[in-house]
């Protein structure tokens, strides 16, 4: 099929005009003229190519020139694997924009290598790349024959575990950080290989750090329009993934990176079309950070959208308050088998009313019940752009949030620095994970959906085995574990799982299999 172009005679009668500042008449004479809607589109957000005449297919980049540019290039550059070469330059062709034309970039113009961090697939560094990434305004240097570059740039070297052999994975992380190219998703320059390891290695844009580093450093010092203003970034970019018909499926507070003013979503390396079920992989494992991880997920589900909305409700809820997500209890079979049961993070600071129902409905038990990306990005950008307004029901709660935080004895607690001060139970793991659970309840919500914390005791002893010295003793520790609950104003379940050997919590589970309910009644917390 043959491209649609701009005539000659058009583009005489439009070469002249600021696409940007269109007058009245000049857009309807466009409008008149150019009838293929993706070609005025294209001109209208892009202007027309400097050289062949014909619309931008992104921000000062022309597909038609740019490609030609790569390919007579191709000869000059190779990973020393066919499947690398093939997937970039197919890249370099189809690209429509810079941020999707990735790059074979030898590992000698790396320098000054340092070590971040070490997450569930691989470790991250820290690098200065001596030539640097191609601008999004870059033009071709036709004496020299090579691409105006942004030297001297600091980037991330993302290096999987064991990749010796590139793998399908490798490059499918790579090929979901081109179709999901945008400003909210953490950029792929290209590809680099360690010549000493042999491991192929992902050159990213390089940000701050992840949110949860940030919350711990800088959660005293946001407001609740800053607040605002990020869980919005963080909509935009899962709004742009599942727009591309995509699911991130590991979605945390790892995984979103802090820029300089706005938040990025980064390691799509799970990520795939929605219409891919994983069940055609009867070995197919499920991998995540257990507090995010959608409850039907965890019972064998498939993930979907939908379970992607869950982890950000998460994601807001933390954001709101501060803390990780059931950060003082062991990460195991038994919290899964409570989130099952509705449970849900909990905390006593307080959070405006309106964000607060956003964020119930994405960790709703029940996905068909939480929003859409789109949707839950209007309501977000709606609270946003009226928390200024003195009017609004968002700046008047927020208000009241503020000054009940404020007053609270409970709330946050931050160190001389003015970093968050919390202990992490040792067994609470927020790296990605295998998780495998068997025999989970199917997911519900709290019994009542109430605006306070409660819990409640009924023991039925006829069911019980009291001959049973295990069963006696397991139930005599729960007792204390609740009184104590109750005196310190804590939660049953953070204090059971916190002190209870593991026996005693495999019996306690076993009794309420048999339908004994000890402390089940659990709701949503926002004082």
């Amino acid at each position: 099929m043959d491209e649609v172009k701009l005539s000659d005679d058009i583009i005489e009668q439009i070469k002249d005009f600021e696409y940007w500042n269109l007058t009245k008449e000049q857009e309807s004479l466009i409008d008149k003229l150019i009838l293929n809607e993706e070609l005025k589109n294209r001109y209208k957000e892009n202007g027309l190519c400097y050289e062949c005449k014909q619309p931008y297919t992104g921000q000062d980049y022309c597909q038609a020139r740019n490609s030609k540019h790569f390919q007579q290039n191709f000869k000059n550059w190779t990973s020393g694997n066919h499947d690398v070469d093939e997937f970039i330059q197919k890249a370099q062709l189809k690209a429509k924009n810079f941020n999707e034309a990735i790059e074979w970039i030898e590992y000698d113009q790396f320098e000054d290598i340092e070590y971040l961090a070490n997450g569930g697939f691989g470790t991250t560094f820290k690098a200065l790349w001596k030539d640097g990434y191609i601008k999004w305004d870059s033009k071709w240097d036709y004496e020299n024959n090579r691409w105006e570059k942004r030297q001297r740039t600091l980037v991330a070297l993302k290096c999987l575990h064991n990749l010796q052999d590139i793998t399908a994975d490798f490059l499918k992380e790579i090929e979901s950080n081109i179709l999901t190219s945008s400003h909210w998703i953490v950029r792929c320059f290209g590809i680099t290989k360690d010549p000493k390891t042999n491991n192929f290695i992902m050159v990213m844009e390089l940000q701050y750090g992840s949110l949860r580093q940030d919350l711990n450093n800088h959660f005293i010092s946001l407001d609740w329009m800053n607040k605002l203003h990020r869980l919005l970034d963080i909509t935009c970019g899962l709004n742009v993934i599942h727009y591309r018909g995509l699911i991130h499926h590991d979605f945390h507070c790892g995984n979103i990176l802090v820029g300089s003013c706005e938040l990025f979503i980064t390691d799509l390396g799970l990520c795939q079309p929605a219409n891919v079920k994983s069940s055609q992989d009867s070995n197919k494992k499920i991998y995540g950070v257990l507090p995010y991880v959608a409850p039907e997920v965890l019972r064998g589900k498939e993930y979907t959208q939908a379970s992607d909305i869950y982890g950000f409700g998460i994601i807001a809820y933390e954001f709101c308050t501060g803390l990780p997500p059931y950060y003082d209890v062991p990460h195991d079979d038994f919290l899964a088998m409570k989130i099952c049961q509705g449970l849900r993070p909990t905390s006593n600071y307080k959070i405006p009313q309106l964000l607060f129902d956003i964020i119930i409905q994405c960790w709703d038990a029940n996905p068909l019940k939480r929003p859409k990306a789109n949707e839950l990005g209007k309501s977000i950008n709606v609270l946003f752009h009226n928390i200024l307004s003195r009017d609004s029901a968002i700046y008047k709660q927020a208000r009241e949030a503020d000054e009940i935080n404020k007053k609270s004895s409970l709330t946050v607690q931050s160190s001389s620095t003015g970093t968050l001060s919390y202990i992490t139970h040792p067994q609470a793991v927020y790296t990605s994970k295998l998780l495998d659970f068997k025999n989970l309840p199917e997911p519900k919500n709290a019994d009542n959906n109430e605006t306070v914390y409660s819990e409640s005791v009924r023991i039925d002893f006829t069911k019980l085995d009291i001959n049973s010295k295990a069963v006696v003793v397991a139930i005599i520790a729960w007792v204390v574990c609740y009184l104590y609950a109750l005196l310190i104003g804590s939660s049953i379940v953070s204090i059971c799982v916190g002190i209870l050997k593991d026996e005693e919590l495999r019996i306690l589970n076993e009794i309420e299999a048999k339908g004994v309910t000890i402390a089940t009644s659990f709701s949503i917390n926002n004082p």
